[in-house]
């Protein structure tokens, strides 16, 4: 029975891994996270979806104007990270159209700032984007529509520590129930030849037992830390 149990662990173990490295490798493109129409503007966006800590990403902000003589008069968004899944840490900013100096830009006009931001090596989960802007109207100078610090999440950092430890608990999985079927067979042996006392197979069998003890108590540790860092929900993002 502990065998069926373990064999069933480490095949789900290198199934979640598997899933998740398939999951990066298949969705590590640009796509929209913010993507918003009103009032003659659209504002959009975009972020890899997948990146790990310490790597560089492209983040970009972009405006499509409908309307002619529509005037932005700032247009910012702030790029959070999260340190260990859970402190909230400031990245960078991504600015197209500077607070004070004001955009007027023509109708059918398109316009992309695209900024280069780097990833802690202490960062992980996902990144989270706050976007502000203002723009008015022709003729509406006194009443400007306004997007204060919507927040929004954006890449998904994968945690690459919890990533490895899941390999290394799979790893002594495995190495347990290799060694849990040696065990299994010398206990065999020794209660076969149990009458001749034969002291060289006790010695065998000692040793076998102890070094089950240590390794049970090494996969134990490795269970535990990584159920614990499963489990351990980060911080709310806003």
């Amino acid at each position: 029975m502990k065998n069926r149990k373990m064999k069933v662990a480490t095949l789900l173990v290198i199934l979640a891994l598997s899933l998740v490295l398939k999951s990066y490798a298949q969705e590590n493109s640009e796509i929209h996270f913010y993507d918003h129409t009103e009032a003659s503007l659209r504002v959009v966006v975009k972020a890899p979806a997948n990146a790990e800590p310490g790597q560089k990403i492209n983040d970009s902000v972009s405006f499509h104007c409908h309307s002619k003589d529509l005037v932005i008069n700032y247009l910012y968004v702030t790029i959070y990270d999260f340190k260990s899944g859970e402190e909230k840490t400031l990245t960078g900013t991504v600015t197209l159209v500077e607070e004070g100096l004001g955009y007027n830009p023509q109708n059918d006009e398109n316009r992309t700032q695209t900024d280069e931001v780097e990833i802690p090596e202490d960062a992980w989960d996902v990144m989270y984007g706050e976007i502000s802007y203002q723009w008015r109207l022709p003729g509406d100078v006194e009443h400007p529509y306004t997007i204060s610090d919507y927040g929004f999440t954006m890449t998904y950092v994968r945690n690459v520590k919890m990533e490895d430890l899941m390999a290394q608990l799979a790893n002594k999985t495995q190495e347990y129930d290799r060694l849990w079927q040696n065990y299994t067979q010398l206990n065999q042996t020794y209660w076969n030849l149990a009458s001749n006392e034969t002291l060289g197979t006790e010695v065998e069998l000692g040793n076998t037992r102890l070094a089950m003890i240590i390794f049970i108590i090494a996969t134990v540790f490795f269970a535990a830390t990584t159920i614990y860092l499963m489990v351990r929900k980060p911080r709310e993002y806003w």
